[in-house]
Parts: structure tokens; sequence; C-alpha cells
């Protein structure tokens, strides 16, 4: 049954996955609540007991009071008032004998409790308290000391007869007034045992509850936070893993070497990805084996053979696109459910699984700068229309667009006056982008970023430049630097995804043009890119 569920699990789909994950937390939590919820009540409850004690020893000992103030006065009003009092006592008895039978009158009850002057917020937890835990050890210590301090407080009562009687005689005796009140302290001296204990038993059956109650919520608090991160470290590193080995693959495609596969780890997306690009990749391995062969054939041939490889690379540059297009959302909610695991938990775990959250959060960051950067990749060539584009106020939409980064870099930018092109908007200004982000990037430590950028007309096309004071580049590396997914720092170095001068490229020919870079380790770099007059 585990391994059924581990595979089923492996194979869902990614948003099937999230899905899960969200209703398996959502019911841990809606279980911790309910755990909560009904702690709190239970220890009001236990409080509504403990003021209720107090509200009836008050009424018993303002009752005695006023009996003992009615032996000296014969004001009937005393009498009266003891009574009053004793109706404290007589409500709790009658809540107490309802709430023993095997099916109580909750009305009763409730009528009993508000006689015992109870708040009437506090009286359905106090009965619910009886009802769910007398078998309790404490409560039962309780009902057993309310018991007997009912059947004691109760003589107090046909004292309170004998002295009433006594007084509205004709001549009523002194000395049969003071033996009546004698007989109340040996009563005090009974309850107060049975009044202690009914406090000790609710204190101690608080405290043993509080505990359970606490050791409850850690258990669930601790299931959720460690179901959750299991949970949210499996989908991220399921899906983390099926990508890396997709770009690996990639690359060796890139590289035209087709003996490497892509590993489909699971059935989800990022399974079906890895397989669709299997397929492809031996499609282009066999329309490449044909290719060759054909070399020996017709022109004809050769030509309809590079037709079809041309067909299938927009095919894959379209299958690029849209899945990575697709991976975006599931992507971006990985990394809101690890934000918010961040938020919530930091500081509540131990250091690895701060230091693990962490990871994935940074991971799935650069991962979504991947996928942005090979679908702004996919795009270019996608813009249909040409447009009479001004190279000045495209060059200031730029800078206006940077203008947080080249603030905290302390960069300056210097436009010499530029010329209005027909050209593809969004792509030039992609192009642009990118290489001024590149000079405030790779700067030198300690000192600001200057940025000079201008043209010439030659032989029918403008010549840019964009140069920079930054590290340089070695020489050796200048013919691979527009190549994509190339990178000469480590990523701890230099964020980035290594695809940002593979777009350059791609758009410069895409305008007719060339781009190339002059360059030397510090010394600053100098990129240099032709524009076609005219697009054809």
């Amino acid at each position: 049954m585990k391994i059924s569920i581990f595979k089923w699990y492996r194979n869902v789909s990614i948003a099937k996955k999230l899905y899960f994950t969200v209703g398996i937390m959502a019911l841990l939590i809606a279980v911790e609540l309910f755990v909560l919820i009904f702690s709190i009540n239970t220890l009001s409850s236990v409080r509504a007991y403990v003021n209720g004690e107090g509200l009836w020893s008050k009424a018993q000992k303002d009752g005695v009071y006023q009996l003992q103030k009615y032996a000296r006065t014969h004001d009937e009003t005393d009498y009266l008032k003891f009574h009053e009092f004793m109706k404290v006592n007589l409500g709790d008895h009658k809540t107490r004998l309802e709430l023993s039978k095997p099916e109580p009158d909750m009305d009763i009850a409730r009528q009993g409790f508000l006689e015992g002057r109870n708040h009437k917020d506090d009286i359905d937890g106090m009965i619910h308290l009886i009802l769910r835990f007398h078998n309790n050890p404490y409560i039962k210590r309780a009902i057993i000391a309310w018991t007997e301090a009912d059947r004691v407080v109760a003589s107090f009562n046909p004292i309170a007869d004998s002295l009433h009687d006594e007084i509205n005689k004709a001549n009523p005796s002194q000395s049969r007034i003071n033996e009546l009140l004698d007989r109340i302290d040996p009563i005090y001296t009974q309850l107060s045992p049975f009044e202690d204990e009914f406090s000790n038993a609710l204190g101690e059956g608080s405290r043993w509850l509080e505990h359970t109650v606490l050791g409850l919520l850690f258990i669930v608090a601790l299931t959720v936070e460690f179901t959750g991160l299991t949970l949210a470290i499996t989908v991220s590193r399921g899906i983390q893993k099926g990508l890396k080995d997709i770009l690996l693959s990639a690359r060796a495609v890139t590289r035209g070497d087709f003996s490497r596969k892509a590993q489909a780890f699971s059935k989800d997306e990022i399974g079906v990805l890895a397989n669709n690009f299997n397929r492809m990749s031996e499609e282009l391995e066999r329309l490449g084996v044909e290719n060759k062969e054909a070399n020996t054939s017709l022109e004809k041939k050769v030509s309809q053979r590079t037709a079809q490889i041309e067909s299938k690379n927009k095919e894959l540059e379209q299958f690029a696109y849209v899945a990575s297009h697709d991976l975006q959302e599931p992507l971006r909610t990985i990394s809101a459910f690890v934000e918010l695991l961040q938020q919530q938990y930091k500081g509540q775990l131990d250091a690895n699984a701060d230091k693990f959250l962490n990871y994935m959060l940074n991971a799935s960051e650069r991962m979504k700068v991947l996928i942005k950067d090979l679908l702004d990749y996919s795009r270019i060539g996608r813009e249909k229309e040409s447009k009479q584009v001004d190279c000045n106020q495209m060059v200031k939409d730029v800078v206006a667009d940077l203008d947080k980064i080249i603030e905290d870099s302390g960069a300056t930018v210097h436009a010499s006056t530029l010329p209005v092109l027909q050209a593809y908007p969004t792509e030039l200004k992609l192009l642009f982008q990118n290489l001024i982000s590149n000079s405030i990037k790779f700067r030198k430590p300690g000192q600001p970023p200057a940025i000079d950028i201008g043209s010439v007309k030659e032989n029918g096309h403008w010549k840019f430049f964009v140069q920079d004071n930054g590290i340089g580049i070695d020489s050796q590396f200048l013919d691979r630097i527009f190549i994509i997914f190339q990178r000469l720092h480590n990523r701890s170095e230099y964020e980035g995804s290594g695809i940002g001068l593979a777009h350059c490229k791609k758009i410069v020919e895409l305008h007719g043009g060339r781009i190339w870079a002059e360059s030397a380790p510090g010394e600053g770099s100098r990129f240099v890119f032709t524009i076609a007059h005219e697009l054809a």
C-alpha cells in the first residue's frame, strides 16, 4: 500500500501534487485548530467551575451570616435573605442531580446553573465538561467533593427552620437560639475540606489538561511542519531533477550529441516533457543522418531534407516555448508555497530546515529566470511587423526600466546621437537591455560602471557599439560567449542563465547583421553589432 501511494504521488500531475499538498496541509491545520478550540473551551469550562465554586462558597457564607444576624435581630428580612443566598447552592445542587441521570434534561441543568448565578455564556461549557469527562479521575474527585459539600450544606436548612420557629414563638428561648447557633460551626468544619478538595481536584485537572493539550498541539504542529516540508521538498526536487536532466540533454543536442537521452523519472508533466524531448531528439538525429546521406544525392533531395530539418527545428523551438510557458505556473505556485512556509515557520524550525527552504526558494527563482529567458529566446522572431524605431528614445526607455540596478550600482550610461531604424522594436529593445545589463553585472569591484553607446553608418549598415569599463573577457572566449548556455563564471559569482548574449546574437541576425566582442581581462568590453539599414 505504501509503495502504491508513493508511485501514485510520483506519477500524478504537478497540479494534482500541489492540490494534494495543500489539501493535506489544510486538513492538518484544521485538526490543529480543532484541538486548540476544544482545549480553550475545556479550560474555559474548568475556569467557570472554579468561579462557580467561589460563588457557591460566598453564597453559603453570606447565607449563614444572615442566619446568625437573624438570631440577633429577629428581623424576618434577614431570614428571607438567608434563603435567597441558599438558592445558589440549591441551584447548583439541582444541576448536579440532573446531570447524574442517564438521560439528563438540559433545560433543567441550565436553569440550575442560572440559579447558581453562573454566567449564561459559561453554562453550556460547564454542562459538557461534566458529561464528557465525568469518568476522568480529576473530574470524578471534584464531583464527589461537590456531592459531599451539598450534603453538608443542606444541614443549614433544618437549623434555619428551627431557629425561625423558635423566634416566632410568643416567648422565644434565648438558650434554645444559642443552642441552634452552636450547631453551625461544626458544619463549617465538615464543609471546608470538601470545598478545598473540589478546588484542588479542578486545579490538578486543569494542569493535567493543559499539559495534555500542549502535547497534542506540539505533535500536530510538528506533523503539519514535517508533512509540509516533506511534500514541498519532494515536489521541488522532482521538478528540479527532471528539468536538470532535460537541460543537460538539450545542451548535448546543441553540441550535436544525440546519444544523451533525458531520463523520465516520473509520469507527470516533467516526465512527459522528457519523453517528448527524447522523441524529438531521436527525430532530429534521424533527420541528421538522412541529411548526411542526402549530401551524396541530388541537389533537390538535399534541399528537401534541409527544409525538413528547418521545419523540425521550428517544431522544437515551438515545443520549448510551450513547455517553458506551461512550466511557469506550477513553478510560481511552488515558489509561493515555499515562500509562505518560510515566512510562517522561519525561526520555528531547526537551522537545517530554514537552510533547505532557502535552497528551495533560490533554486525555484533560478529556474523561473531560466524559463523566462528560454521563453524570451523562443519568442525572438515572432514579431511580424517592423517599425520605424528611434534608437535614442529606445535607449532612454531601457535606462528607465533599469533605473533600480543602475542606481544601486552607481552606473552612468552615456549615449551619443543614435539613428532611426526600420526594425522590430521589441527585439531591439531586448538587445540593448541585455548589453547594458551585462555591462553593469560584470563591473569591476569597487568601481562604478561607465557605459558608452554610439553608432556609425558603414556600407548600408548601422554599426553600433556598447562599451564598458568592466572586468573584461579573455580573448579565447570571445567566440563562445554568444552560444546558448555558455557561462564563463561560477553561478555563485554572477547570477544568470547563460542565454542573454545568445538572445543578442539571434536578434542581430534577425535584423540582417552580426555581433562580436572586443575585450581583454581588466580592460572592459566593447560589444559591436551591425543592423541593416532596411529589413528585407
